[in-house]
């Protein structure tokens, strides 16, 4: 499928999340923790007049910064994710993944384990009261029901034996083992359902967006508490401003998920309905 070279991913992925990280630095900068007319003004005021050229640059770092901001939120939220939920793709099919606490058992994982809970502390803090003790976590972690489970596995089985991969592989078996098999699953419904194409371009636009809209949420969040800290103005007004973007990055992360597993999903329903797989 051909593409423009600049897609809609370069427009959500890297620029707007770039374009949002740098405007965010700038009104934070000015804000003067009051809301009376005379320091709107002010801020209003403070906005300087750019040249073109200077929009230029100003555009082309902030695809840059997206570029950074987009990897940073992979190897962030991205992985907190798969730790704490497992993959979409197994957790949908209620296979068993690793406990959240062994991914912290070596030195290597407890020191980029704690860098990564530290990075994402406010969705952290937020995933575990409302995701885990309100309930949240139902919206974006549902497994499926027993049925279509047993018959994506079924799907999934005949297009390994298909390719020629055989249980040996641990590719997926009935019971649900290890196994990286929507990798697999993916391309054969990417290149065999055409009319399917433009959801998948767009779900990962969209999660790709929004986790590292999340990311740049946590920045920001953290940016706040270091700057009122800074200015001596920790108040009840810079404290609910600080909880606002805290609740803002779990709202992303939320979406994030959602959409991570509505992309996941359309890929083995695409599988599962397929005719030549009997």
């Amino acid at each position: 499928m051909k593409q423009n070279p600049f897609s809609i991913y370069d427009i959500l992925g890297y620029l707007t999340p770039g374009l949002f990280l740098i405007s965010n630095f700038f009104l934070i900068q000015t804000w003067k923790i009051t809301c009376d007319q005379s320091t709107i003004s002010s801020l209003l005021g403070s906005i300087p007049s750019f040249k073109f050229e200077v929009f230029v640059v100003i555009f082309i770092f902030a695809y840059s910064l997206g570029h950074l901001l987009s990897f940073a939120s992979s190897i962030t939220v991205e992985k907190y994710s798969i730790w704490k939920y497992g993959y979409t793709s197994k957790y949908l099919l209620k296979i068993s993944r690793p406990r959240f606490r062994d991914h912290f058992k070596t030195f290597y994982g407890f020191f980029w384990g704690s860098m990564i809970m530290i990075i994402i502390l406010p969705t952290v803090i937020l995933d575990v009261i409302l995701g885990n003790f309100s309930g949240f976590k139902i919206f974006y972690s549902q497994a499926l029901d027993d049925n279509l489970i047993q018959l994506i596995k079924f799907k999934i089985n005949k297009l390994a034996n298909t390719l020629g991969i055989t249980a040996k592989n641990k590719f997926v078996m009935g019971n649900g083992h290890e196994g990286d098999f929507f990798r697999l699953v993916f391309h054969y419904t990417y290149e065999n359902s055409k009319n399917h194409q433009d959801k998948f371009i767009n779900y990962v636009a969209l999660y790709g967006f929004l986790r590292t809209m999340t990311l740049i949420a946590n920045i920001l969040t953290w940016y706040l508490v270091v700057h009122f800290i800074l200015i001596r103005q920790l108040n009840l007004q810079s404290i609910l401003m600080i909880i606002i973007s805290s609740i803002i990055s779990y709202i992303f992360f939320m979406a994030f998920m959602k959409f991570y597993r509505r992309y996941t999903l359309e890929a083995l329903m695409v599988l599962a309905s397929d005719k030549d797989l009997i």
